[in-house]
């Protein structure tokens, strides 16, 4: 099975990988994360001091990192799914839409209607493996 692979340009945008190590604990009240009930939550903003040190500030901590190249890139890609509305002939159209029925068809079935689009490459990590600092605000 061949699945075409697409990129805009010859240079895709480059992204950095954050890791963190340790545990993050959300609140107990949903409410508290974005005030809307779901679990997503803002994990902080990062920062870099004159020396191009990372700094990431999360709730009451501050932690400092390190800035790493990685052995091997990592590529970032989105999938996918062609429509059925690119099937022009009502024939043709009918069989789409029984091949499309599913995301399972989709993937499983040679041609299945799917490409990958190559959204970012990653070259580099922002490492904060270090005790974070206590700050009062």
């Amino acid at each position: 099975m061949i699945i075409p692979i697409t990129t805009n340009d010859d240079n895709p945008p480059e992204w950095s990988l954050l890791e963190l190590n340790g545990e993050l604990i959300l609140p107990s009240d949903p409410t508290v994360c974005n005030g809307q009930g779901d679990q997503r939550m803002e994990l902080g903003a990062v920062r870099f001091t004159n020396d191009g040190t990372p700094v990431i500030t999360v709730g009451s901590h501050e932690l400092r990192g390190k800035i790493e190249k990685l052995q091997q890139p990592f590529v970032v890609m989105e999938k996918i799914f062609e429509s059925t509305d690119t099937c022009e002939n009502k024939d043709i159209k009918d069989h789409c839409e029984q091949q499309h029925h599913g995301e399972m068809n989709r993937d499983t079935e040679p041609g299945g209607g799917v490409q990958y689009h190559v959204a970012g490459v990653i070259r580099k990590k922002l490492l904060f493996d270090q005790y974070p600092k206590s700050i009062m605000r």
